[in-house]
């Protein structure tokens, strides 16, 4: 019993000292897979922290993953129902002889809309185990909506999203970065309701499948797939007020989202032990103001984002090195054609007060009604 228990902690602390030098995910996960079998979350916990791109359910991993995949295919969905149901400008009535939805004026029964969005995340930390620790991550999403009016208050549609990444992950002392591919898909039903004039409400569901796949440059090094399903559920209230040609808009939104994800695989063959299950509920509220320029209106936007829980069933995964709460300032421009039905614009956000990490993104979408 003694002897198994030497060679054992000689298996550990070659794998512990072997942990930042060995860049390649399966050589990784092959020294995770040790500490699971023997309990030992202190070491699990290093590697994760060492290693984030290598696990799917690492907080690092998971916090980009879900901004830039669901957070986005929300975002679009609220923006695309808050630009059907808000008010019209004492000028933009004049123009196009309408009135708003919750003055019971005619509006176009269908509305189909469009949006893609580039997300730019970079992340750089200390483990802990005192390694410096890059992380960079590039995920394009394209979201594609249509809804029906079923009553001058009432708007169901359905969406469906795509998205695709890429990325990589370096340790400080290893001997080559891995990098990282991610694609996925959600589809969402959704549901608005104007309240009054100024309010409105937006509810939808979503689930879905996504991958990450990992790789390394190392000679010998076998590539990873981490395959995850994908679930969420949100719910904004939007406020839209006139004063001349100011638009003044806010909104309040909570979001829970998960991604599932189930063993990874070392070159098809899974790893026991690796599956994860990340779950995110946020807060976000934020207001912005824009000028009304006869067909464009440009706009300046702030938002809190507060992740009110964000866990990860990952064993040894650790203290979350990123931050859970963040300002959002955006600028953004709109644009309307009001005879043709036609709506769009392009926007730039970029988060702030995250201990760890940058994030921006730009957006642009468009709306067609008739």
């Amino acid at each position: 019993m003694k002897q198994q228990l030497k060679f054992k902690l000689v298996g550990v602390a070659l794998l512990a000292a072997s942990g930042a030098a060995s860049a390649s995910c399966d050589s990784v996960l092959s020294s995770y897979q040790f500490y699971v079998d023997n309990n030992l979350p202190t070491n699990a916990e290093q590697t994760v922290s060492n290693h984030p791109e290598c696990f799917g359910g690492s907080t690092t991993t998971s916090q980009t993953q879900i901004n830039g995949t669901t957070v986005q295919h929300i975002s679009a969905i609220s923006s695309a129902l808050a630009s059907r149901f808000g008010s019209s400008s004492p000028n933009r009535q004049a123009m196009a002889g309408t009135k708003s939805m919750a003055a019971g004026g005619e509006k176009e029964q269908w509305n189909v809309w469009g949006s893609v969005s580039n997300n730019d995340t970079r992340q750089n930390y200390t483990s802990t185990s005192n390694n410096d620790v890059t992380n960079n991550n590039v995920i394009l999403t394209t979201v594609l909506g249509g809804d029906y009016v079923l009553s001058p208050q009432m708007v169901v549609g359905v969406s469906v999203a795509f998205d695709s990444g890429s990325g990589s992950g370096l340790t400080a002392g290893a001997a080559a970065s891995n990098s990282l591919a991610s694609k996925g898909y959600a589809i969402a039903p959704y549901f608005g309701m104007q309240i009054s004039q100024e309010l409105s409400l937006d509810a939808s569901l979503g689930f879905g499948k996504g991958e990450v796949s990992m790789s390394s440059a190392l000679a010998g090094s076998q590539s990873v797939l981490a395959e995850s399903d994908r679930r969420f559920a949100a719910a904004n209230v939007s406020y839209n007020q006139w004063m001349d040609r100011v638009q003044w808009t806010g909104k309040l939104g909570l979001l829970h989202a998960e991604e599932d994800y189930a063993n990874s695989k070392v070159a098809g063959v899974a790893a026991a032990g690796t599956a994860a299950k990340n779950t995110l509920d946020q807060l976000r509220m934020g207001a912005q103001a824009g000028y009304w320029m006869d067909g464009a209106m440009p706009y300046a936007g702030l938002a809190y984002a507060a992740d009110l829980n964000r866990t990860t069933t990952q064993f040894g995964a650790g203290n979350d090195p990123i931050g859970k709460n963040a300002w959002v300032w955006s600028l953004g421009v709109n644009f309307f054609s009001l005879k043709s039905g036609v709506t769009g614009g392009l926007v730039y956000s970029q988060e702030a007060g995250r201990s760890s990490q940058k994030n921006n993104s730009l957006l642009a979408n468009v709306n067609i009604r008739f």
